[in-house]
C-alpha cells in the first residue's frame, strides 16, 4: 500500500524554483499608484464648558488656625472628663504619705523621724489609724531600757485636702550596716462605706556606726592542752548611758573552760554587763585549754548586744560580732606553768607575798627525749633574792636563773614518750614602798620557763627540742584603810555629855582615810550602816569629798572613785571626817554602844584588774584614838541629875 503525502502549495513552489528545467507559470503582475492628499497639522481646540472654571484656594494659615481651634476644643473636653472623673473616685493613690529622716544614723544616737500625712482626695478619711512597726533594737528616747515594737494613733479624720504632720524621736541599736525598715501603714474608712482601705509605706535607716565596739585578743596559734586567754573588750562608742549589755562567747568542739573574770552569769559563756557609761569599756578574760590535732583550726565567736528582754540571759539585738581562729599545735616537749596554784598568763598577787611556782612537763614525741634540761629566768625589781628556794635545782643569783638538769633531777636523764614530771621553785616579794620614800609603779615579776632535751631523729642523729612559756606576775596594790572614831579632837567641835548618858544626845567625830601605794585604784568606795539610834548630822569636811547617807537604809556611802597610787605615800591620803550624834537608850546603861557599824572599802586596781576589799571594825563609844579620852569615859551612865 502506498503512502500519499499532502504537500502544501509553498512545498510545491519551493520545489520548483529548486529543480531544473522547471516552467513556472506566467504570474500576474500589479500596478503601483501615487496618492495625493494633506493630513490635519494639529489638534482641534475644543470650547470650554463654564461649570468647570477653576474654583479659588483657602490660605495656608487660616487651615492651620482652624485646625488648632478644633484641637483645643478637644482637649478641654478630654481634661473636663478626667477631672470630673478623678474628683469623684476615692483611691489610696490620693493619700500620701512622705517621711522626712535621716536615711543613716549611728546606733545609740537619738533618731527624729517626720511623718507626713496628705489627703488629696475630694472627700474627708474617717476613723483613720496611724500605725508604725518599728525594726528591731528600737527603743525609747529617755528610757533606753523601753524597747519599742509598734507605734499606734487614732487621727479620727482628715478633711480633703488636710496635710498632717506626726513626730517621731527614737533610738536605733544595731551591728554597724544594718539596715532598719519602718512599715508605716494608713487605715481609714470613707462615708457611707464599710470597707477599710490600707495606705502603706516603708522607709530605711542604715546603721553607720555600732553604739559599742568589741575588741578580742587571743593566740593565732596555741599550744594543746596549754592553757590560755580570750580577752574580750566591750567600749562605748556613744555619748549616753547603753543600757542592759550582755555578752556572748560561742566556743568550739576541744576547748575546755577553766574559768572567767568576772564570772559568767548563765553557763560559762554568757556575762551580763549591764549599763554601759559613755565612753566608759568592760573587759572579759576566759581562760581555757584546747585539745585538737596539729595544724587544726579552732574558731571562737564573740557577740556582745542588748539582752532580750523575753528569754533571760540571751542576746536581743546583736551590736557587735567577732571571730577568732586559733590554729592547734603541739610542742613536743610541753612546759605548763603554775603560779600559786594558777596557769593565767598574768597572775596577780598581794605585795610582800610568797610565790609558789610549779612546772610541769610533758614528752609528746613518739620515741624518749634524753638529757634534758630545764631553766627558769626570773627578773623583777620587787623580788627577794634571798628568799628564792628551787626543789632540786641550782639557784644562780648572778642572773637571776634556776637551773635543773638529769645530775640535780634524775627524771630528766630520760623522759620516754607521754611521760610527765614536774619540779617547783619559791619566792617573795619586797614591800611596795621603799625604805628611801620611793615606790615601784606597776611592779611585775617576769618568769620565763625553757625546757630542752635531745632525741634520735629518723636518720639517726641527735636533734635538739626545745619549748620555752613565759609568765608575767602583776603585783597588786598595797591600799590601807582605817576608820576612826574622836570627840576632843578633829575638825568639829563636839557636844554632849562624855561618857554618854542615857536618853542624852553626845555628837562624835568619825574619820576615815585610805591610803594607796603603787597602783591607781578606781570605783573606790566605803560604805558603813548607822545603828538606829544614832543620827547624821550632815556635815563633813573637806567639802571636795563624795559622801552621802541614805536615810532608809541608814547607810553612809563614801564614793571615793579614784585612789591615786602614792596616796599617803609621796601624796596626802584621801581622807574625810563627818559628825554623827548618839542618843543612848536605858539599854545601853554601862555598855559602850556602837556608833558606826562595819566599815568596808573596796576598789579595782588599775593594773591588775583585781578587787581590792578591806573593811574596818565597828566603833564604839570607848575612843581609843582620841588621845584626851580617858578610858573610864566609853560607858553610858545615867544622867547627873537623876
Amino acid at each position: 500500500m502506498s503512502k500519499v503525502k499532502k504537500e502544501g502549495k509553498i512545498e510545491r513552489l519551493k520545489k520548483s524554483l529548486y529543480r531544473r528545467g522547471a516552467n513556472l507559470p506566467p504570474s500576474e503582475r500589479f500596478e503601483l499608484h501615487t496618492h495625493d492628499g494633506e493630513g490635519e497639522s494639529g489638534w482641534e481646540a475644543e470650547e470650554a464648558d463654564p461649570a468647570d472654571a477653576k474654583k479659588p484656594i483657602m490660605p495656608f494659615w487660616k487651615k492651620f488656625f482652624i485646625i488648632s481651634i478644633l484641637f483645643f476644643v478637644l482637649a478641654m473636653i478630654v481634661a473636663s472628663f478626667v477631672l470630673l472623673r478623678d474628683s469623684n473616685v476615692i483611691s489610696t493613690k490620693n493619700v500620701d504619705i512622705l517621711v522626712s529622716g535621716p536615711v543613716a544614723a549611728p546606733a545609740g544616737e537619738e533618731v527624729q523621724l517626720q511623718i507626713v500625712i496628705e489627703n488629696n482626695n475630694s472627700v474627708p478619711l474617717e476613723f483613720v489609724d496611724f500605725l508604725v512597726e518599728y525594726p528591731q533594737g528600737t527603743r525609747s528616747v529617755g528610757k533606753l531600757k523601753t524597747e519599742l515594737s509598734n507605734f499606734r494613733k487614732s487621727l479620727d479624720r482628715i478633711e480633703a485636702g488636710e496635710v498632717i504632720e506626726e513626730p517621731l524621736r527614737l533610738v536605733l541599736f544595731g551591728q554597724e550596716g544594718d539596715e532598719k525598715k519602718f512599715n508605716i501603714t494608713l487605715e481609714y474608712r470613707v462615708e457611707d462605706s464599710n470597707a477599710i482601705f490600707v495606705k502603706e509605706k516603708e522607709h530605711e535607716i542604715h546603721i553607720s556606726s555600732s553604739a559599742t565596739s568589741l575588741t578580742v585578743e587571743t593566740l593565732s596559734e596555741a599550744v594543746a592542752g596549754q592553757e590560755f586567754e580570750i580577752k574580750a573588750t566591750v567600749i562605748s562608742n556613744t555619748d549616753i548611758i547603753t543600757r542592759d549589755l550582755a555578752v556572748e562567747i560561742d566556743y568550739p568542739f576541744g576547748f575546755s573552760f577553766l574559768g572567767a573574770e568576772p564570772q559568767a552569769v548563765s553557763g560559762d559563756n554568757k556575762w551580763l554587763i549591764g549599763d554601759l557609761a559613755p565612753r566608759a569599756r568592760r573587759v572579759i578574760v576566759v581562760r581555757g585549754i584546747l585539745e585538737g590535732q596539729d595544724g587544726e583550726e579552732k574558731v571562737f565567736r564573740v557577740s556582745s548586744g542588748a539582752k532580750s528582754k523575753e528569754k533571760e540571759n540571751e542576746l536581743g539585738v546583736t551590736y557587735n560580732t567577732s571571730i577568732s581562729t586559733i590554729s592547734i599545735a603541739r610542742p613536743f616537749l610541753s612546759t605548763l606553768l603554775f603560779v600559786n596554784g594558777e596557769t593565767r598568763k598574768e597572775p596577780a598577787v598581794g605585795s610582800g607575798s610568797l610565790v609558789d611556782v610549779e612546772v610541769v612537763w610533758t614528752n609528746n614525741l613518739p620515741t624518749k627525749i634524753v638529757d634534758a634540761r630545764i631553766e627558769a629566768k626570773l627578773s623583777g625589781d620587787v623580788i627577794n633574792e634571798l628568799s628564792v628556794k628551787p626543789r632540786n635545782g641550782f639557784f644562780d643569783s648572778a642572773d637571776n636563773t634556776i637551773l635543773w638538769d638529769k645530775n640535780s633531777l634524775p627524771d630528766l636523764a630520760d623522759i620516754e614518750s607521754g611521760a610527765q614530771g614536774r619540779t617547783s621553785f619559791r619566792f617573795a616579794l619586797q614591800p611596795l614602798f621603799t625604805t628611801s620614800g620611793s615606790l615601784f609603779k606597776n611592779p611585775t615579776v617576769d618568769i620565763v620557763v625553757t625546757t630542752s632535751g635531745k632525741r634520735l631523729s629518723e636518720s639517726g642523729v641527735d636533734e635538739r627540742v626545745e619549748n620555752s612559756i613565759e609568765r608575767t606576775i602583776k603585783i597588786a596594790s598595797d591600799v590601807v584603810f582605817t576608820s576612826r572614831m574622836v570627840y576632843f579632837v578633829g575638825p568639829f567641835i563636839n557636844t554632849g555629855p562624855v561618857p554618854p548618858e542615857v536618853e542624852r544626845e553626845t555628837t562624835y567625830t568619825v574619820v576615815f582615810t585610805a591610803v594607796n601605794s603603787s597602783n591607781h585604784v578606781s570605783r573606790s568606795m566605803v560604805k558603813a550602816v548607822l545603828p538606829p539610834y544614832v543620827k547624821w548630822v550632815g556635815v563633813f569636811t573637806p567639802m571636795s569629798e563624795n559622801i552621802s547617807y541614805n536615810e532608809s537604809s541608814r547607810e553612809v556611802v563614801w564614793n571615793i572613785d579614784r585612789l591615786e597610787a602614792g596616796s599617803g605615800m609621796t601624796l596626802p591620803p584621801r581622807e574625810v571626817a563627818f559628825q554623827v550624834k548618839l542618843m543612848p537608850s536605858l539599854s545601853h546603861l554601862n555598855q559602850t554602844p556602837t556608833v558606826i557599824g562595819e566599815s568596808t572599802f573596796s576598789g579595782v586596781d588599775e593594773f591588775t584588774e583585781t578587787v581590792a576589799r578591806l573593811s574596818s571594825k565597828a566603833l564604839d563609844t570607848s575612843l581609843s584614838t582620841d588621845p584626851n579620852f580617858i578610858f573610864s569615859q566609853g560607858k553610858v551612865v545615867l544622867p547627873k541629875d537623876e
